[in-house]
Formats: structure tokens, C-alpha cells, sequence
């Protein structure tokens, strides 16, 4: 019997697009070790040099000139790109793909970032016979991931699957399974246990977070929370932020036992089952692992375009909420260690939105789609 393979395509726009393409190779490897599956960063595989340099530029962007690229986001969102587009995309990073599908030959093509969803798109329309999967990983679907040629969407929401039927994508082919998360997220391990093993006190506790790049204006959050070091303990995860892991690490307000710095780290889990809040900028894949380990949030400060859509539906949905300044969070802060009342309001709101989310769907759905 020949084993069916698939191909999980991610780009290396941060860590979170591929951290779903791993999610996705363990989910199916336990439910049909027979499937042989494998990752690309597809633009890093076939054209490494322009993609370094649209990342270089995207980072710029937004740290530099957020508002513009907000703007650029919102420009086509609500439909579908055009042919032109596409074939641009193709262009700039993926003009190799026909070589790679041709020496892979997979059964499916998973894409877990709109780029690649592109070009596997235009590829297959052109006649390739496999079957293709899109992950939306955000709260929010862009147009950029609408191609008729998709089999399959994986979406977080029910507002999600109605913002792609808006832009013509059957029902049918849309599923509500949530965003991919490794199999560590799914179930909350005990506080307490967990606070022993990595030699933290039993105490209130916030994570700081900023994505894999250490962003959302972490270093000034830290530096206001610091102050609170005596009655909160506070974990700083920096990603692979270096410039900003020294910086603080210089400043003796940090030396503190109640004050953990950490870099990218394999056991965040574990850290978010320690934490009794999490203050971050509302990247779609960490704050869906957050809702799977009933942890609230505070957001800070998010990228205009996808992250504040993201922001949007947490806030709605009140499982989380925005803080837009840093005398709000400090308010907010105060306000939690005097009454936990209000957190403890998003927690349980995140607990049911968490029994209606089931794992295992993500990848039942998928091997259908192997299936003949």
C-alpha cells in the first residue's frame, strides 16, 4: 500500500505560520502515522534573498510606519485579489514551485500563510492533480487568501467562515476547527505543579509577551510593570529579541526573584499554565494557544491590519481586554490585584468558547480530503 503524502506549506513572516505547519505535522502523524507529511518555509526554500528582504522591510514597516501599512492591509481585505496580484506574489517568491510539486508529488498541499495559498492556488489551476487546504490562522480572513481552487478552509471563528462566504467560498468547504495548536496547549495542567517545576513562587502572575520578535512595545510595558515587582511576578519572554533580553537584563529593577526574563522558549506552555494573565500584542496563533489554556489577556498595542481584527474579536467575544495606554494597563493591573473579579469574568467566558473547539477536527477533516 502506497502512504499518501503532505506537503504544509508556511512562510518565515514570524514564528507563527510555521509553529501552525508543526501543529499540523504532529495532529496528523498521531491520527495516521501512515501519512508522510513535510514542512516548507516555501519562499526561504525558493527564493531566500527576496524573502529576507520583504521581511527586513515588512518589520521596518511596521515598527516604523505602522499606520501606513494599515492602511495597505485594508485596501483589499473584503475581496478576493486579482489574477494580477497573484501572479506578482508568484513572481517575487515562488517562481520554483512547479519543480518542488513535481519532485514532491503530494496528495495534499496544506498552506497556513496567504502566500503560499496564492501560488499552490495558481499552480493548481493551471491543471496540477492534489487536493489543497488553507489555514487561516488570525481571527479575521483577508482576500488575499480567497482562491476558488482552495478545497478546504480551516478557520478560528464562525466570523471567520461567514467573512469568506461574504467573499464567495461555499459553505461546505469552510470548517470551524479552530487555529492548529500543538497537542501540549489542548488540555491545562495544574497551577501550582507547574509553578514548582519552574521555580516560581505561588503568587499573582503575568507573562509579557511579543511574539517570536519581541514586539508591541514590550520593553515599556516591562519597565511599568517592574514597579510592581513585590506583589506581582512577572515573565518577560523577549523571542529572539537579543537587543531587548540585554537591555533589560542591564537595568537592576530586574534583578528581582519575582522577575523572569526569558528568550524563545520550547515549553511556553508551561509558562502559560503558570500565569493567571497574559499582556500581549494579539498575534493570532499565540492568543488562540492563550484560549486553549484559559488564560485572559490584556492587548497592547497591535499591528494595524490583521492583529487589530484579531483584537477586535477578543475584545467582543470578551475574552480579553485592549489597553491603549500605559497608564490604562497600569490601572488595569492595580485593578486586578485588588479584585481579580473582571479576569476571573474572561476566564470563564474563555472556558465555554473552549468547549465548543474541538482539536481533533482540524485533522479528521484533513484526511478526508486523502480520501480518493
Amino acid at each position: 500500500m502506497i502512504s499518501k503524502k503532505v506537503l504544509i506549506l508556511s512562510e518565515a513572516f514570524g514564528a507563527g505560520h510555521t509553529k501552525t505547519a508543526e501543529a499540523l505535522e504532529e495532529g496528523i502523524s498521531l491520527f495516521d502515522p501512515s501519512v508522510h507529511t513535510k514542512i516548507v518555509e516555501l519562499g526561504q526554500e525558493l527564493n531566500p534573498l527576496t524573502t529576507a528582504l520583504m521581511f527586513y522591510f515588512y518589520v521596518k514597516l511596521i515598527t516604523t510606519y505602522p499606520s501606513l501599512w494599515g492602511k495597505t492591509y485594508q485596501k483589499r481585505q473584503n475581496q478576493p485579489i486579482s489574477k494580477i496580484y497573484q501572479f506578482m506574489i508568484y513572481q517575487l517568491f515562488h517562481r520554483k514551485i512547479e519543480a518542488l510539486l513535481e519532485h514532491e508529488k503530494p496528495n495534499l498541499v496544506i498552506c497556513t500563510h496567504p502566500f503560499s495559498s496564492s501560488s499552490v492556488s495558481r499552480v493548481k489551476r493551471l491543471g496540477r492533480p492534489f487536493n489543497l487546504c488553507t489555514v487561516i490562522t488570525d481571527f479575521h480572513a483577508h482576500g488575499v487568501y480567497v482562491h476558488p481552487e482552495v478545497d478546504l478552509y480551516l478557520v478560528s471563528s464562525d466570523r471567520v467562515q461567514q467573512e469568506l462566504i461574504n467573499m464567495g467560498i461555499q459553505r461546505n468547504r469552510i470548517i470551524i476547527s479552530g487555529i492548529p495548536t500543538k497537542t501540549k496547549f489542548w488540555t491545562k495542567n495544574n497551577m501550582q505543579e507547574i509553578r514548582r517545576k519552574l521555580q516560581l513562587k505561588d503568587m499573582p502572575t503575568a507573562m509579557l509577551m511579543g511574539g517570536g520578535l519581541g514586539l508591541g512595545g514590550i520593553g515599556q510595558v516591562a519597565h511599568m510593570l517592574a514597579k510592581w515587582r513585590e506583589d506581582l511576578q512577572l515573565v518577560i519572554c523577549t523571542g529572539h529579541n537579543k537587543t531587548l533580553k540585554r537591555s533589560l537584563l542591564k537595568n537592576r529593577s530586574f534583578h528581582h526573584p519575582h522577575i523572569h526574563i526569558l528568550e524563545f522558549v520550547d515549553i511556553i506552555d508551561e509558562w502559560m499554565d503558570a500565569s493567571d494573565l497574559i499582556i500581549t500584542k494579539p498575534g493570532g496563533v499565540t492568543c488562540f494557544e492563550a484560549l486553549l489554556k484559559g488564560v485572559p489577556m490584556l492587548l497592547y498595542k497591535p499591528i494595524p491590519g490583521h492583529e487589530e481584527k484579531n483584537c477586535d474579536f477578543l475584545v467582543q467575544n470578551r475574552f480579553a481586554i485592549k489597553v491603549g495606554s500605559l497608564n490604562e494597563m497600569e490601572a488595569w493591573i492595580q485593578k486586578w490585584l485588588c479584585s481579580p473579579r473582571e479576569v476571573e469574568l474572561l476566564q470563564k467566558r474563555i472556558m465555554d468558547f473552549k468547549q465548543n473547539i474541538d482539536p481533533l477536527e482540524s485533522y479528521r477533516s484533513i484526511l478526508k480530503l486523502l480520501v480518493p
